[in-house]
């Protein structure tokens, strides 16, 4: 069954690190039952029943492919200041129902199970630690908030939507984000990346609506066709914080930290604002 499984998902097209879970999910469509993900103690009886079955499917995908299993299955990070500093900020993936909450304590690590579970933002952050979290400010935690909930949005959207430019666009925020945070303070070549997915975006959101679009790297003028098939975001301010130039990733613009954190948030702020003004764009969150 495994190898046949195994099998279409590759003639599919799905990576080997995928393929895990998608076989759990495969198996629970073919007999119509619930396997559990996490096989913990504390499950109810009519999931622990398929507790051995969802291990056994993992260590046929472990014995098999080994580390090339290994990946990151959050659907992506943003760069978040905390006081002076940078940190990355890592979306979780998701499987039922979450409460988020920004609190200086940690929290027990939340565990598979019926019912929401209580996720605590500030762990993830990259590197934060008990004591760091403990001298957080209230602003602080607030401001964290404020940028989590859109950016949770926002990255389940590029995931979810089904369009080439959207999976490319995603990758661009991994580049702006990798150079924001690059120790050779490579800010110039963030906002560019930044640039690209916003463009992709919009790219994405005129081509959804069965339109054409010139390829260039002008956001407002991108945004002019967008507005005429039908989607209006209303202030187009948004593109002042990300538009540049591509000499910007020689040094030929200047481009401070800030600026590029600014342009990176505003790319992914983008994202939201598509949707919400019409563009055929998929949530992938209930």
């Amino acid at each position: 069954m495994m190898r046949a499984i195994d099998s279409k998902l590759a003639n599919d097209g799905k990576r080997i690190d995928d393929r895990a879970l998608l076989a759990v999910r495969d198996v629970s469509l073919k007999y119509m039952i619930s396997i559990p993900l996490d096989g913990g103690s504390r499950l109810p009886p009519d999931l622990a029943v398929y507790a051995p079955l969802g291990e056994a499917i993992h260590r046929w995908y472990q014995e098999n492919y080994g580390e090339r299993l290994m990946i990151d299955p959050c659907p992506g990070q943003v760069v978040v200041p905390i006081d002076a500093d940078l940190y990355l900020l890592r979306v979780p993936r998701l499987f039922g129902e979450v409460t988020f909450v920004a609190v200086r304590e940690f929290l027990d690590t939340p565990k598979i199970a019926r019912g929401p579970v209580t996720q605590n933002i500030v762990q993830l952050l990259d590197g934060m630690t008990p004591a760091r979290a403990s001298r957080l400010s209230d602003g602080t935690l607030r401001k964290l908030s404020a940028i989590f909930e859109p950016v949770l949005l926002s990255f389940y959207t590029l995931e979810s939507t089904n369009h080439e430019l959207m999976y490319i666009a995603r990758g661009d925020v991994a580049t702006a984000v990798a150079k924001l945070m690059d120790r050779s303070d490579r800010y110039g070549e963030s906002k560019w990346a930044s640039l690209q997915a916003a463009e992709k975006v919009l790219k994405a959101a005129i081509s959804l609506h069965g339109q054409s679009f010139k390829f260039t790297h002008g956001l407002k003028q991108l945004n002019n066709t967008a507005k005429a098939a039908g989607i209006d975001i209303g202030d187009s301010a948004i593109f002042d914080l990300i538009q540049c130039k591509p000499g910007i990733r020689y040094g030929e613009e200047p481009c401070s930290r800030n600026e590029a954190l600014l342009a990176h948030h505003a790319s992914l702020d983008l994202v939201n604002r598509l949707g919400a003004a019409g563009a055929n764009f998929e949530s992938g969150l209930g």
